[in-house]
């Protein structure tokens, strides 16, 4: 097939996609907990009270999401049909530019699957519409990329300011956007040392000009966050940068919801990390898979990896070249050196274009080699059908918003209801403990803590114990918090006076309020602690 019909059949599919996924945009919040942050941070933007979340700077995020979220709120109000609605235009907006940044002209039919790949995979399905930065940055690194390749063509200074101007805000919406200042810095150099001997002083001049004033918003900002600096909020960036403690989201040595307790060795860490990873990619778009296919699939994936690299690299732009290569060593890195099972698969969604183009490339290259002589049409064929079936069963990922519209209607009652009753029953300047970081908070409209994940209740209590919390909220949908607080209520029944529940016959979407007597039950746990201990010594 030439590639113009590619293009059509390629066209046709995304636009026909595109619509179905605007005409069934979610009426009801799909929740969060971040987007819970972001979205309480925007509105106090909007009523005048800074970039503030549950009575402190927020100093956990960039203020480029919630600004992007600001706009439809102030256009339209609190409205999720228009809110979700927006922030999928600018997913979509992103799978259209990966679409022209790897033309079929140029990646054969490589390039026709990769955006359709990428709008399929559960990975990148679930963000389309979330009031999360996952896809906001995926599409303004995609923006970046194709302004770079328009100067690079032209050496239009418009196109360069273009792309400056869209790098600078990269990092405010996510990290990783650091990456993709030092490639955008290092490409200029790069254009510098390239350039004749008498232009490069004024080249030179030039690019640590753009240098700088592309990286002072996110230092101005990460210098603003030093200032403001508190160690009763979650502080991502004072940590990242200065060492300066604030709330941790999960227990000390408790990272996430996986148990680790069966790796006994360093080795193990890193195969399952691997596997869990790579393979959870693939499982994106085929679904649950053992252990032993997950490492089958892992080593395919690697190794055609490592056959596309060389072939990508060859037509990658300089900024592509540099920014992938940065961000695959520090996904790497994570993989390679974390003590724990926690795996964050969103983590893929900025890289999922350009893997999947190298693992497309290798494909290619595989089934393109010698030995298979006469016969390269059997292999060819294979991983056509690969790419197809993984497409045809990656495609039900995009209906999960309709599947699950029900559940996203009692979310958003059952969140409804706490409100109502926060405001008729609890005072204003009550402190609240809750299992989740985004979504009760902003509820509540209290001065709230999360709890921990931690099944001793000690990390817990010693937090609450702190802020005097005198309620306790759970919700059964963030249960890797809300199982450890079940149980702790469980445990000392007679310290929690419910207040309120809804949705009893609903485990994963119950809230209950309760009454805490704090002091009672910091002392029963610590009491509890020095038995267990002297239970342990004398055992």
């Amino acid at each position: 097939m030439t590639s113009s019909r590619l293009d059509n059949v390629q066209n046709i599919l995304l636009m026909g996609i595109f619509a179905f996924l605007i005409v069934t945009v979610p009426t009801n919040w799909i929740q969060f907990p971040d987007s819970g942050y972001y979205l309480a941070t925007s509105e106090n933007m909007l009523n005048g009270l800074g970039y503030w979340f549950n009575g402190y700077p927020n100093l956990q995020y960039y203020p480029g999401t919630s600004t992007v979220i600001a706009i439809p709120l102030f256009l339209f109000g609190l409205n999720f049909t228009l809110l979700q609605g927006f922030m999928a235009l600018i997913s979509l907006t992103g799978v259209f530019l990966i679409s022209r940044y790897y033309p079929t002209k140029d990646y054969g039919l490589v390039g026709f699957f990769t955006p359709l790949l990428v709008l399929s995979s559960s990975i990148f399905s679930i963000q389309i519409y979330a009031l999360l930065s996952d896809a906001l940055f995926l599409t303004l690194s995609m923006i970046a990329l194709v302004l770079w390749r328009e100067y690079d063509k032209s050496k239009s200074y418009k196109m360069l300011w273009l792309c400056a101007l869209v790098v600078a805000l990269a990092p405010l919406v996510r990290l990783q956007g650091l990456f993709l200042i030092g490639a955008f810095g290092l490409s200029l150099l790069v254009n510098v040392f390239t350039s004749s001997s008498e232009k490069r002083t004024k080249l030179l001049i030039e690019a640590l000009i753009i240098g700088i004033l592309v990286m002072s918003p996110f230092a101005l900002w990460t210098l603003r966050n030093y200032m403001l600096h508190s160690p009763d909020t979650f502080n991502m960036a004072n940590n990242y940068f200065f060492g300066l403690e604030g709330l941790s989201i999960y227990a000390k040595g408790l990272q996430g919801d996986v148990s680790a307790e069966h790796v006994s060795s360093v080795w193990e860490f890193v195969y399952l990390r691997t596997t869990l990873f790579m393979g959870g990619l693939f499982e994106s778009w085929y679904g649950g898979m053992s252990q032993l296919s997950r490492t089958i699939v892992t080593l395919f994936m690697l190794t055609i990896s490592a056959l596309g690299l060389k072939p990508w690299a060859r037509r990658a732009s300089k900024i592509e070249l540099i920014y992938v290569g940065i961000s695959l060593l520090y996904l790497a890195k994570g993989i390679l050196a974390a003590k724990n099972l926690h795996i964050v698969y969103r983590y893929w969604v900025p890289m999922l274009p350009f893997i999947i183009i190298i693992m497309g490339l290798g494909i290619s290259k595989l089934v393109n080699l010698s030995v298979f002589g006469k016969w390269r049409i059997v292999p060819r064929t294979a991983g056509m059908l690969l790419a197809t079936l993984l497409l045809i069963t990656g495609s039900l990922n995009l209906t999960d918003h309709i599947t699950q519209s029900e559940k996203y209607e009692i979310e958003a009652q059952a969140v409804a209801r706490l409100t109502e009753f926060a405001q008729q029953n609890l005072p204003q300047d009550a402190v609240v403990a809750t299992v989740d970081w985004g979504i009760l908070p902003r509820a509540l409209q209290r001065q709230s803590y999360q709890v921990l994940n931690d099944p001793s209740f000690i990390q817990t209590v010693t937090r609450m114990a702190k802020y005097q919390t005198k309620y306790l909220v759970t919700y059964g949908k963030f249960a890797r918090m809300n199982d450890p607080a079940k149980a702790m209520i469980a445990a000392y029944t007679e310290l929690f006076d419910k207040q309120f529940s809804v949705f009893d016959d609903k485990p994963n979407t119950q809230i209950e309020v309760y009454k805490v007597d704090i002091d009672r039950l910091a002392s029963e746990i610590l009491k509890d602690q020095i038995t267990t201990g002297a239970d342990q010594i004398e055992g």
